[in-house]
């Protein structure tokens, strides 16, 4: 069965515009179930950069709480460990991008739960390194200094936070849908090239 025709540049992003409202919809109400299983993948990706950081992961709400296995002494005499919170939504917000993305061009349903489990490490990156630069850079050097991120994997760290805040987050579902959707985007930049370009008066 051939896909049907690409619309138009216009049309297109206004399947996406309607799509949108539904797709953030659901995805905030599904958030509370996705969250834990991106921050169980997000456990094993800090753990590959610092075996045995991580102590326990819990949940306040819909964000990540990560125990840590650092010591800290917030008051003289006083012993507690470091616990560190992450906002799960932050990373998995371009999930209801890729999905509006993929209705409006008229995706096969397997390629929705196909896509959005690809997202999963892209997410699971942009968790871990966010609490990866809390123990590494804002936590202080004390900190740091005990959980062994120093010098130039501290670097690495903040480097990878930025990839994981900045870059996955919004090109990662681009990405995706691009790659499911390679005859439909050549079709669309294709229509997009033939239209003709306004007269400047």
């Amino acid at each position: 069965m051939t896909r049907p025709a690409a619309a138009s540049v216009a049309k297109f992003a206004l399947h996406i515009a309607l799509w949108l409202p539904a797709c953030f919809a659901a995805w905030y109400f599904g958030a509370r179930y996705l969250a834990p299983i991106v921050g169980d993948a997000a456990v094993v990706v800090a753990g590959l950069v610092k075996p045995g950081l991580v102590a326990a992961l819990e949940r306040h709400d819909l964000a990540l709480v990560f125990v840590t296995s650092i010591e800290v002494h917030p008051q003289p005499g006083q012993t507690g460990v470091l616990v560190i919170d992450v906002n799960p939504l932050l990373y998995i917000a371009g999930l209801p991008l890729f999905l509006a993305l993929m209705l409006a061009s008229r995706a096969r349903w397997w390629t929705l739960l196909a896509g959005a489990f690809l997202l999963l490490p892209f997410q699971a990156w942009g968790i871990a390194f966010d609490f990866l630069v809390h123990v590494a850079v804002k936590a202080g050097p004390e900190v740091s200094a005990r959980a062994g991120l120093l010098g130039w994997r501290a670097e690495a760290i903040a480097l990878s936070y930025q990839l994981g805040s900045l870059v996955f987050p919004a090109l990662a579902p681009v990405a995706l849908w691009m790659a499911f959707n390679r005859p439909f985007v050549a079709d669309l930049v294709r229509r997009g090239d033939d239209e003709p370009i306004p007269a400047v008066k």
